[in-house]
């Protein structure tokens, strides 16, 4: 199976939607340097055209000419990682943090001004934990997956945290991790388009999960909408306006699309593509039905696959615009 997956970062193919047109192929927009350690594991945007990208220890800011600069830098351990970064209503930039060991702890999320790169301790989390992608609904509330513990937060606009859902639709396979280096269970996450379900993808087993928002918020039971090999590493995902599920499946090199009825498709694989793991559709008249990607590339940054890392920030057009995150 890992064989078959090496073999599609040298293969390159574009799919047909299910409408009969297809995407076009991702094109890079800026390649990075994994020597210095420029790995951008998510990316967001904002109405400007500026991209925000978790890179190692620090959030790095791209704006619309190609200069990159960090913006802040969370004060966390040693060793640790930022992970999603989502912009919430009040117009802050939020972002996670995560480490492979409990001591220091390294789980919160971090509230980062996009204008003078300040930053806060938004909540702190479970140490065991790793707090991953982010979303928010409509009321200021902040969903968080944390793929190490198999659950889901909620964090309120005081930065208040409980648990949302656990379930073992949520965790990872630590017996047969994708990745190798961690099992990883859920990671992307996302709304539909009126937030009556949240969706998430489920790294190691390969699923998307529905979870049915109920009345008051709470989480209803978790049902699989769709489980496939192609979506096998599914990392961030994102919605278009029709309800297609855009899934980058970090280690297949690809781009996988699931349509209103859970069918799955792969519409792009290989190319610039390297261990994507982040999306974000366009938020300008002219970019939103623009797919931006990130290419984390780490797979090949710690040679648990074969060739040299690309990570990268690059573009692909689809048919449809993208869904506004709140």
């Amino acid at each position: 199976m890992r064989a078959l997956m090496g073999l599609s970062f040298i293969a390159f193919t574009m799919v047909a939607l299910s409408t009969g047109d297809a995407v076009a192929a991702p094109v890079l927009v800026q390649a990075f340097d994994a020597g210095q350690g420029q790995l951008p594991e998510s990316v967001t945007t904002d109405d400007d055209g500026n991209f925000y990208m978790s890179m190692g220890s620090t959030v790095t800011k791209r704006t619309p000419n190609g200069q990159l600069s960090v913006l802040a830098t969370p004060p966390i351990p040693e060793g640790a990682f930022v992970t999603g970064v989502k912009f919430g209503p009040d117009g802050f930039l939020y972002a996670g943090s995560g480490g492979f060991a409990p001591e220091p702890s390294a789980a919160f999320v971090w509230r980062i001004d996009p204008d003078d790169g300040s930053i806060e301790e938004f909540a702190a989390l479970d140490p065991l934990g790793f707090p991953n992608d982010l979303a928010f609904n409509d009321d200021g509330d902040l969903f968080v997956t944390d793929p190490f513990l198999g659950q889901i937060w909620k964090i309120d606009e005081d930065g208040d945290a409980d648990v949302w859902i656990q379930h073992p639709t949520l965790e990872g396979t630590p017996d047969t991790p994708v990745l190798l280096i961690h099992d990883f269970g859920v990671d992307g996450i996302a709304f539909d388009k009126h937030q009556e379900n949240l969706y998430i993808g489920n790294l190691d087993k390969g699923t998307i999960v529905r979870i049915p928002v109920q009345c008051g918020g709470h989480a209803g039971q978790p049902k699989i909408y769709a489980e496939d090999d192609r979506l096998a590493g599914a990392d961030g995902i994102a919605f278009d306006h029709d309800g297609n599920l855009y899934v980058a499946v970090n280690w297949q090199d690809s781009i996988a699309m699931v349509d209103k009825k859970g069918k799955v498709s792969t519409v792009a694989t290989g190319g610039v593509l390297d261990g994507p793991s982040s999306l974000v559709f366009g938020t300008s008249p002219q970019t939103k039905k623009t797919l931006y990607i990130s290419s984390f590339a780490i797979n090949r940054a710690l040679g648990t696959q074969p060739g040299a890392p690309m990570p990268s920030l690059s573009k692909m057009s689809v048919k449809t615009k993208g869904l506004e995150l709140y």
